[in-house]
């Protein structure tokens, strides 16, 4: 689902040519795998080095969706070294979000490990990033999710992750940019307002994952959304009941932004409790 995405941004690195053969006129980046040696496409000169990316999705229990991107970079022995090409792919990588239409992913840099090949004379390194998926999650009227998505969207250089695209199909955060998920955790009975007759009331307890340059930054955005929730109390929305946000909302700087999210939003709501009415009375008859 990313893999053009990610193809297309490496390509754009003008960092990585002197370390890189030539095929078709590019730089020799390849999904899954490289062509063969004898193949017409590749540019004069060595054919080595080359990058071979894999991307494997699965299941995450937590995220729906999550998996592995394995890049392999191979060299000629002798020639060039893999621990001279690693430090400059990583940070291409690690901490970017690649896009692909609706889809949203992360890298993580996870390990990086060195291997030899069959043929002895090309030697290589796997780097390893975890990929973290970012699902569309909607909940019934009224949605918590998409009612914040909205409220945020209008904090001045803060990206709502599936409320709008990202700048650019591969895209990290910037000292002027930063990105936010909303994820819904749980949703359980308010508690501090007791249920009627025709309404009961429910907290819904989201969690805000923040992307920023660094901590400090992630950590003034946090402060800026708690601030202005406790300021905005209710978000409305014609026709829905509204969500009350100022009732308890906590930040930890230290959390993974990635994985736990750094801020947590107890949002509390009325539902509406409709009951169907029995049939209504025909033909009544009286003397």
């Amino acid at each position: 689902m990313i893999e053009q995405a990610l193809y297309k941004h490496l390509q754009e690195q003008e960092v990585l040519r002197p370390y890189l053969a030539t095929y078709s006129d590019k730089m020799a980046i390849f999904n899954q795998e490289a062509p063969a040696d004898s193949d017409p496409f590749w540019g004069d000169g060595p054919q080595y080095g080359r990058i071979v990316f894999t991307v494997d999705l699965q299941g995450d229990p937590e995220r729906t969706m999550g998996g592995i991107l394995t890049v392999d970079i191979l060299c000629k022995q002798g020639e060039q070294f893999p621990e001279e090409i690693e430090p400059i792919l990583r940070p291409l990588i690690h901490g970017y979000f690649f896009c692909r239409k609706k889809f949203v992913a992360a890298a993580q840099w996870k390990n990086t490990s060195p291997f030899t090949e069959t043929d002895p004379t090309v030697i290589g390194c796997s780097v390893t990033f975890d990929l973290l998926a970012f699902p569309t999650i909607t909940t019934s009227t009224p949605d918590v999710i998409e009612r914040l998505n909205e409220w945020t969207a209008q904090v001045p250089g803060v990206h709502v992750i599936n409320y709008a695209p990202l700048p650019t199909q591969a895209w990290k955060p910037t000292r002027r940019e930063t990105a936010v998920y909303w994820r819904l955790v749980s949703e359980a009975p308010a508690g501090w307002i007791p249920d009627t007759y025709q309404t009961i009331w429910r907290t819904a307890t989201v969690k805000c994952h923040i992307f920023a340059e660094d901590i400090a930054k992630a950590t003034t955005i946090g402060r800026a959304l708690v601030t202005h929730l406790y300021a905005a109390k209710r978000l409305l929305k014609d026709g829905e009941a509204p969500i009350m946000v100022n009732r308890r909302n906590t930040l930890d700087s230290g959390a993974d932004p990635l994985r736990s999210g750094q801020l947590t939003v107890e949002a509390t709501f009325g539902v509406i409790v409709y009951k169907s009415t029995s049939d209504t009375l025909q033909n009544i008859k009286y003397d």
